[in-house]
């Protein structure tokens, strides 16, 4: 099932070389709660990243399902965090501006699933988890442990062979801590689960094994297991399953980004608003190249400066707007990534949101220039206009969404 062989993890810290991880070896059942317990900074979320594909050995070899690590692409681990596994976060990680059904569905959107299979199983796993009467509720809506079971359910939906949970019980009262626990021993009776706590006693009653580290090395295990020959892959459906590679369409990619700038409307007006400036001045260079009166073409280099003068405001201001947006979302941008979106559709994401700014600023800037009758265009004329306004807001977006799709992901989880 899931082999480390001697995963050697070391970090670089100015001139300095740390062994975050010296040589782990574990063999893992296909089915069983393991809680991975230590004190900070011993390696236990260090490796429960490396398991999650949110962070890379140094060294050794991690195989599942018979197949080893050693050469996957940023394609590969994509494709292995989308359908090998499901991670709950220790701080729930739900994009705050979906709804409980939309987050838990997320990941199947990515794996090309139809709407009505993917709301299907979302709506069973979050029954599975007991949250029944609340699919369209926002995760602000929600207690501690609803969100804890919502972040379950995401993870489970696509159905993984491995769930991993990073504290999942840190800030839940005992009460809620002893339910989410009997959830993730229910899933383990059919999955591998593998849990970092600091909850010894909840360990030690719903734990099937209890592995201890200490300075990056395995001190105990107490229900240890070898493998003799690693199993290829079961049959050719989970082999199927694991070959197929997430994708962020335009379409999920749009939802995303709507979703999010309607949580902030009036920012969102605001920034289009401004930035419509940028198709008037489109629309005065057109005017000084159709044929202008007398007049404008007395005036015509100011016109020209002024034209200019208003596109590098609509620059400015969606650029600065999509590099806010990358800021604020930075949790989501994680969520993403650990889900399996490549960072080109991250980068499609941020674009996606420039063109719905840049939309609406047009739509604002025509009714503007209809309105004092700026221009009066063919409709090829407005088609120039239209690619001329939607290829300066691409140019104003560009930097910022490169920027979003380098960030660091691994920021989701603490490192320890």
């Amino acid at each position: 099932m899931l082999i480390l062989k001697n995963i050697v993890k070391e970090y670089t810290a100015g001139n300095i070389r740390i062994k975050a991880l010296k040589g782990i070896n574990i063999d893992f059942r296909e089915n069983e709660l393991v809680s991975i317990l230590g004190p900070p900074n011993c390696g236990k979320t260090t490796m429960l990243n490396i398991i999650g594909g949110l962070d890379i050995y140094t060294s050794g070899n991690l195989s599942i399902n018979g197949r080893s690590t050693k050469g996957f692409s940023n394609r590969d681990w994509d494709t292995y965090r989308n359908n090998a596994i499901g991670l709950v976060f220790h701080r729930y990680n739900l994009i705050s501006h979906e709804t409980v059904l939309a987050n838990a569905e997320l990941t199947m959107k990515l794996s090309g699933a139809r709407k009505f299979e993917r709301r299907k199983r979302a709506i069973a796993v979050l029954k599975k988890v007991s949250i029944c009467d609340k699919f369209n509720k926002k995760p602000n809506q929600m207690s501690y442990g609803e969100m804890q079971r919502v972040t379950i359910a995401r993870a489970l939906v696509n159905d993984p062979d491995i769930l991993l949970a990073y504290e999942p019980t840190g800030t839940l009262d005992l009460e809620t801590s002893i339910k989410i626990m009997k959830i993730l021993k229910e899933i383990s009776k059919d999955k591998l689960v593998i849990i970092v706590t600091n909850n010894l006693e909840l360990a030690q009653k719903y734990s099937s094994r209890i592995i201890k580290l200490f300075d990056g090395k395995v001190i105990d295990d107490s229900n240890p297991y070898h493998v003799v020959v690693e199993k290829p892959v079961k049959n050719e459906n989970k082999k199927k399953k694991n070959g197929k590679k997430p994708s962020m369409n335009l379409l999920t990619a749009l939802s995303l980004s709507v979703n999010s700038l309607m949580t902030k409307k009036e920012k969102t007006f605001i920034t289009s608003f401004i930035a419509s400036c940028g198709i008037i001045g489109i629309a005065i260079i057109l005017l000084l190249s159709s044929g202008a009166t007398p007049y404008i073409m007395k005036i015509r280099f100011k016109l020209i400066v002024f034209s200019l003068i208003l596109l590098g405001i609509s620059l400015t201001m969606i650029s600065t707007s999509i590099g806010i947006s990358a800021l604020e979302r930075t949790k989501e941008i994680g969520v993403l990534r650990s889900i399996g979106v490549s960072r080109k559709g991250i980068f499609l994401v941020f674009n996606a949101e420039t063109l719905v700014v840049g939309f609406v600023s047009d739509v604002i800037g025509y009714c503007f220039i209809c309105v004092f009758g700026i221009l009066k265009l063919h409709v090829i004329g407005w088609m120039v206009l239209v690619a001329g306004s939607t290829i300066v807001h691409l140019m104003a977006g560009l930097i910022p969404s490169i920027i979003a799709a380098k960030k660091d992901y691994f920021a989701i989880t603490k490192r320890d």
